[in-house]
């Protein structure tokens, strides 16, 4: 077997988990890009820590959209219930904000920086812990296997053979 046949095996096997660090990373940049366009946009005095929670709050909600369309369309692939799956985001990213917002007030606070700059290591640290999070629970065999006996549908529509 040649390395590129061997290149392309891997890549088959962990097509899902490219995917989505590839999203990942998108979605960071993209946060990142709302957050720095939102600080301009929205007036605000560097010592309102009110004004800030808005800029992060009006970031979140965008960002927290465009996350779970491009993990829905992109990675994971499935027409399973929409709603469930947006409810569960929507909570998931709730706790992560909360804990977010406060390590950006922080530094921003501590280190006198803008808001898209104390963003920058909290939301590669999130995007870090939420890949490795996914890899060991989302990517893994058996719940690769649970999934199929619930009876999602996969990739273009297939049910498994």
């Amino acid at each position: 077997m040649s390395a590129l046949d061997r290149g392309r095996t891997l890549v088959a096997r962990h097509e899902e988990k490219l995917r989505f660090l590839a999203v990942g990373v998108w979605n960071t940049v993209f946060s990142l890009a709302v957050l720095w366009v939102l600080e301009r946009l929205i007036p605000h005095d560097s010592a309102s820590i009110l004004q800030k929670q808005a800029i992060l709050v009006a970031n979140w909600l965008i960002a927290v959209n465009h996350n779970f369309f491009t993990f829905k369309l992109l990675v994971f692939r499935t027409r399973g219930n929409w709603l469930r799956e947006y409810v569960r985001i929507y909570v998931t990213y709730s706790g992560t904000f909360v804990v977010q917002s406060v390590l950006i007030q922080s530094i921003s606070s501590y280190f006198r920086l803008s808001l898209f700059w104390a963003s920058i290591p909290t939301i590669f640290a999130v995007t870090i812990l939420s890949y490795l999070g996914h890899k060991h629970f989302t990517f893994r065999g058996r719940h690769v296997i649970e999934a199929i006996g619930a009876g999602d549908v996969l990739e273009g529509g297939r049910r498994p053979d």
